[in-house]
């Protein structure tokens, strides 16, 4: 068979990435989702490096998209790799000197205990090695973690360089700030540190390293990616879009280590915009009501797609709470302005597992928006299992030879299950929102192994297997999906059909957004998780965020960026400036109709528009806010920079006209949701 070219390839995934209605998957880590994803693959060898991404620990940092399709311009033995790789900055890296600060003020701790200069200088390094070991996928060290020794002792050099009476005098002073028993001495003491212009140089220098350090591993990997026959290209930003094919032979390598693991050697941090796109499983495009899932047509060949978003699992990142996961799981989904949401869930139970089922239940009680819930039960061979202990015909010593009969253990699992089932349908039910999450179907799914097995024989028969279970699983929502009539068809460009004028518009009343912008969040003392969390959510969906800091006596503050709705709000009342001239790319007068009543009610959905609005407003305001400051600065006041360009570029008085850089925003959003809604919703003629 003759290979498709890169060039071929690349001319393919134009026709699909990012197209299908988005399908949000979500699940604690080792739930079982890149399983799930691996069952939609035709060829084995794609199943393969698609398994890869399973868990084994931390899980994945990202989250990815997910392309099955039967284009055939999509090698069936290939899995094509697209993802954005983009040099980083010191305000990329979300450390307000923990890192550094750790290291020094336990070394200050013990000095303090026993004045040996050498103990001191060798705690330092022990701390530097000990906090490398293991890290948080989130945190700094995860990034430098793999640092060359060369480099070790030249950080390990500037620390040392830190005058130890300097460090003393630093950890003096935080003992008597520390006035409660409870406070945490290390906050006070990295703080003090940061603060003291006598440290400023070496602050310096540390992060002149750490940035150097990250960026010389984007160029390495740009550079393996590159000979191992990816095609790069780089836009004016500097980002480096990549496209790769990975094959069976591939499963070993490195490159493929390194861009599909989800734990320790990863480089999944680096990347961002993921895509995995491949042939999906003939099943897939079979099942009833498949031609839903057709999203374009190119020379005349209909081409079939499902589209899921794989997200990073939950409780991935440590401290959080159910209800920040559970609000997560609504973020994605605004994110990627979906109403389908695929709930993996370990048969299994595992304290991970009970946590999830906590974050779970609370989004189920507490979303105030419509909601199709497909709910998955995974490892069924390893949870049937455990029913076998439950026998009556051994002895207590017995080698367990005695016979089981797996149908009564099957039907005794059901059961129990079933329990866990209804503590969910109970959150539903005690959701007393207009808008609300509907539970569409619940499946069962196992890997099955062995063909003498009588357990998974039982299994079989059931239907709890792959690829059985997903096949259901999409039959169900294609049949919600076909209560809405079949797709519009339309011409390549419509992104250009639908503009906004703005000629003539009042001043408005925007008191409540500025003040919240600049009275209640510019400026204020924040935690860097605090910060982390507000322009996540602030970027990524258009969500506000609201901190639980616990009062403390360090001068942190708490937060909640109404802002973010108010910006979705102003932009929402220029809908019906809206002017829509779609003759010209959607032929048919009848789907011509419905592509316009149906485009205008996903703009209202969710405030659509005006999260797009307020995600570009925020990206704009990061880069050009807070990456502002080259050198170190705090989280908070990077965030501050941030807020005070939202305030001088979009909305700098209570009453305003539109400011140019909204205009231009306003119509850029526009753009993006045709794009996004036809993607999702319509059928492409190319």
């Amino acid at each position: 068979m003759v290979q498709n070219s890169i060039e071929e390839i690349k001319a393919a995934v134009v026709v699909v990435l990012g197209k299908g209605n988005p399908i949000v998957s979500t699940g604690t880590t080792e739930s079982g989702k890149s399983t799930m994803m691996a069952a939609l693959a035709k060829n084995s060898g794609v199943q393969e490096l698609l398994s890869i991404r399973e868990a084994d620990g931390k899980g994945s940092t990202s989250e990815v998209e997910i392309i099955a399709t039967d284009y055939e311009g999509i090698p069936e033995d290939k899995l094509v790799v697209m993802a954005k790789l983009g040099r980083k900055t010191i305000a990329d890296c979300n450390d307000d000197n923990e890192f550094i600060g750790n290291i020094l003020y336990s070394a200050a701790k013990d000095y303090n205990k026993n004045r040996n200069i050498d103990f001191y200088r060798n705690k330092i390094i022990k701390t530097f090695q000990n906090g490398l070991n293991h890290p948080a996928n989130e945190s700094l060290a995860y990034k430098i973690k793999e640092m060359s020794d060369s480099d070790f002792d030249a950080i390990a050099e500037i620390l040392n360089r830190f005058a130890i009476d300097d460090v003393m005098t630093v950890y003096n002073e935080m003992v008597a700030k520390k006035t409660n028993k409870g406070q945490n001495g290390v906050k006070i003491f990295i703080e003090l540190l940061s603060s003291k212009q006598m440290f400023t140089s070496l602050i310096e220098e540390f992060w002149k390293i750490i940035v150097d350090l990250v960026n010389r591993d984007v160029t390495a990997l740009k550079d393996d990616i590159s000979k191992n026959g990816a095609d790069v290209e780089v836009d004016s930003e500097g980002n480096s879009h990549i496209i790769i094919v990975l094959g069976e032979e591939d499963k070993d390598s490195s490159i493929t280590e390194t861009l599909l693991k989800s734990e320790d050697g990863s480089k999944e941090y680096l990347l961002s915009d993921i895509s995995l796109i491949f042939r999906g499983d003939d099943y897939i495009f079979n099942v009833e009501d498949s031609d839903l899932l057709i999203v374009s047509e190119h020379d005349g060949q209909p081409i079939r797609c499902l589209r899921l978003i794989d997200t990073q699992g939950l409780f991935h990142s440590t401290g959080v709470t159910a209800k920040e996961e559970s609000e997560r799981i609504i973020d994605m989904l605004s994110e990627y302005h979906s109403n389908k949401l695929i709930l993996v869930i370990n048969s299994y139970i595992t304290d991970t597992v009970k946590d999830g089922y906590e974050a779970i239940r609370t989004m189920l009680q507490d979303a105030n928006r419509d909601v199709e819930i497909y709910i998955i039960y995974t490892h069924w061979d390893e949870y049937l299992k455990t029913y076998s202990q439950q026998r009556s015909d051994t002895g207590k010593f017995s080698r367990g030879r005695g016979s089981v009969d797996w149908k009564q253990k099957l039907e005794y699992a059901i059961t129990d299950q079933d329990v866990l089932i209804s503590s969910l349908k109970s959150s539903l039910s005690s959701n007393n929102s207009k808008k609300k999450p509907r539970l569409i179907s619940i499946n069962r799914a196992a890997i099955l192994t062995d063909p003498e097995n009588k357990m998974e024989d039982e299994l079989e028969s059931k239907g709890f297997v792959y690829p059985e279970a997903m096949k259901h699983l999409l039959e169900d929502v294609l049949c919600e999906q076909a209560k809405f009539g079949p797709r519009p068809r339309v011409i390549e460009g419509i992104e250009k059909c639908i503009t906004v004028d703005l000629t003539n518009v009042s001043k408005q009343d925007i008191s409540s957004l500025y003040n919240n912008l600049v009275v209640e969040c510019k400026g204020l003392k924040l935690y860097a998780s605090t910060v982390r969390a507000s322009t996540r959510k602030w970027r990524n969906s258009g969500t506000v965020h609201k901190s639980y800091v616990v009062a403390n006596e360090y001068g942190f503050n708490n937060i909640e960026t109404k802002f973010v709705q108010e910006i979705r709000n102003y932009a929402m009342t220029f809908r019906n400036r809206l002017q829509i001239d779609a003759a010209s790319f959607v032929p048919d007068v009848l789907e011509r109709t419905k592509f316009c009543d149906d485009f205008v009610q996903y703009l209202i959905t969710n405030q659509n528009l005006g999260r797009e609005v307020a995600e570009l407003i925020g990206d704009e305001a990061y880069k050009n806010g807070f990456g502002k400051n080259k050198g170190f600065s705090y989280q908070y006041d990077r965030f501050k920079d941030m807020l005070e360009y939202t305030q001088d570029k979009y909305f700098n008085a209570p009453n305003i006209s539109p400011t140019a850089e909204f205009v231009a925003c306003l119509n850029q959003s526009i753009e993006n949701c045709v794009k996004d809604f036809v993607d999702a919703n319509c059928i492409v003629i190319y």
